[in-house]
């Protein structure tokens, strides 16, 4: 009689898988048709939305965003003054309207499913035409005609102003633009083309909603400002991270001044398996915590960040492995006794006594809950320390500051063989970096490489690089972690007499090779020249 066996699973908090919609709380990026891309909040409540989405000088709510799939695409609707879910399949550059193909002498060969009479969409039929029609436009019209100077457009600013206030959608605006432009029907067909996309990202506005990710964050970041991370790129962001060996359960320690962002995307490589020392200078890290809040981090992910101050490595004269064991951590001794709940003091309660409505009482008791919480949640300082000490598996630098006294200083915190990676924005402090831990002894495999992407436009007839990218995201130095006794000789002098001695009677006891008839042949041939 067989007896079937249930099993269960029990599921791991910390490995959920991230939800396919947008919830309550998240930060996204919002990527629009014109290149920008924007972080949005989305709180539903709209007492505690402090801050509302800013969009060519007008605010709209963040609201609509929450319970969207991502990737979806929202279109701005004049009349309703908001943004419109569209449906599946929609991109970010709208389809080219029916009454502009007839301006484009595409017109009426589109069917009901949205193609033409070749079965081509609308976008592939209008690069066919081209394809097609190339060398006749070529030569029976160019663009060496037209002059900018601002008087071919019909249309003035209060007219459009006027239309936009009636809510009329992106369309319309872009047909009469067309229809009052009296330079439009001069122009070759491409020109064509990149006028109406042109008036299509200013006045057809679209936006798609992006996960927040390290990739993600790295490049919105870099498209607002280059500056403040570095110039790091998404790129440079991912060698980072390949080259320092960052999986699950390792200890990763990093000097990050980029607002936290290789902070935030170490944590969530690591999905909250491990420890990531986190150097800061000043008094608190909360430059970090903006940063951190738009990767969506998970409590696990969070609590995995180990914030250690400055001055634990540049400031003391400790060295590593040197901790005083029989120290009394103050800090958790007083934690361990602190009961909770606890009773209100007597000053606490007097100011609860003296607010007027019961939600400001309850949200004064949230809040100093909230940091209770925190304080007892958060590690001891000798706690950290220990951890410090018992050396890291990675090491990361992407600071501002000179990465040869600090990697001088962060090393002896790195486990031998172990990889580390020092970013920086100039080649010259790296190269002088490299030259100091090659004339030192002090680490192998060192390479110092430069970054390099670029963007392509692919598109029929008319593929090219894209020529307004950056120059370069940065320069990156790998290595690993030589033992600081590499080439020290530890052995007995004794020893290493017996060792060549023993080298040296098995030379001489070596049996001589027997020779050949040959070779006796020819010694005596040379014998008997001798004689004579």
């Amino acid at each position: 009689m067989s007896k079937t066996i249930s099993t269960t699973i029990e599921s791991d908090p910390l490995r959920q898988s991230p939800s396919d919609t947008v919830e309550d709380g998240q930060y996204i990026i919002l990527e629009f048709s014109d290149g920008r891309q924007l972080f949005a909040h989305c709180i539903r409540d709209k007492k505690k939305c402090q801050t509302k989405l800013k969009i060519n000088k007008k605010h709209y709510p963040t609201q609509p965003f929450i319970g969207l799939k991502y990737g979806t695409v929202l279109e701005l609707n004049r009349e309703k003054d908001k943004f419109v879910p569209l449906p599946l399949g929609e991109d970010l550059i709208p389809e080219v309207d029916e009454s502009l193909l007839e301006l484009l002498g595409l017109g009426g060969s589109k069917t009901t499913d949205g193609k033409n009479s070749d079965g081509a969409t609308t976008a592939e039929a209008i690069i066919i035409n081209d394809l097609k029609s190339s060398s006749a436009v070529t030569l029976n019209r160019d663009n060496r005609n037209l002059v900018d100077n601002n008087t071919s457009q019909g249309i003035t600013h209060e007219r459009l102003e006027k239309l936009k206030e009636d809510g009329k959608c992106g369309a319309a605006i872009i047909k009469e633009l067309v229809e009052n432009s009296s330079t439009f029907a001069d122009k070759t067909e491409f020109s064509k083309q990149k006028y109406i996309k042109r008036k299509q990202k200013k006045y057809q506005l679209r936006c798609r909603v992006i996960r927040c990710t390290g990739a993600t964050v790295c490049e919105a970041m870099f498209l607002k400002d280059q500056r403040r991370i570095m110039s790091l790129r998404q790129d440079s962001l991912a060698q980072i991270l390949s080259y320092a060996n960052v999986h699950a359960g390792s200890q990763v320690l990093i000097f990050d001044t980029c607002l936290g962002l290789v902070c935030g995307a170490l944590a969530q490589r690591m999905g909250g398996y491990g420890k990531i020392l986190s150097l800061y200078t000043g008094q608190q890290p909360h430059a970090f915590f903006d940063m951190l809040g738009r990767f969506n981090l998970s409590y696990g992910e969070m609590s995995s960040i180990l914030w250690v101050h400055s001055g634990e490595v540049f400031g003391s004269n400790v060295k590593c492995g040197e901790i005083n064991v029989e120290e009394e951590d103050v800090e958790k001794a007083e934690r361990d006794c602190f009961e909770w709940p606890c009773p209100l003091q007597s000053h606490t309660a007097k100011y609860l006594g003296k607010m007027k409505t019961d939600e400001k009482r309850e949200e004064f008791l949230y809040k100093r809950s909230a940091r209770f919480a925190r304080k007892l949640a958060r590690h001891t300082t000798m706690e950290t320390r220990t951890w410090l000490h018992n050396q890291s598996d990675s090491l990361i630098i992407v600071s501002k500051y000179d990465p040869l006294p600090t990697l001088r200083k962060l090393l002896p915190f790195l486990a031998s063989s172990c990889p580390f990676v020092v970013f920086g924005e100039h080649m010259e402090p790296l190269a002088e970096c490299l030259h100091a831990l090659k004339s030192e002894n002090l680490a192998i495999n060192l390479r110092l490489s430069d970054t390099w992407m670029r963007e392509y436009q692919m598109l029929a007839g008319r593929s090219h690089p894209n020529m307004t990218m950056s120059q370069s995201g940065g320069f990156i130095l790998t290595g690993m972690k030589l033992d600081p006794i590499q080439g020290i000789n530890e052995i007995d002098e004794k020893v290493l007499q017996e060792m060549r001695s023993m080298v040296m009677r098995g030379r001489r006891h070596k049996k001589k090779r027997p020779s050949s008839n040959i070779n006796d042949e020819d010694d005596g041939n040379r014998k008997h020249v001798r004689k004579t």
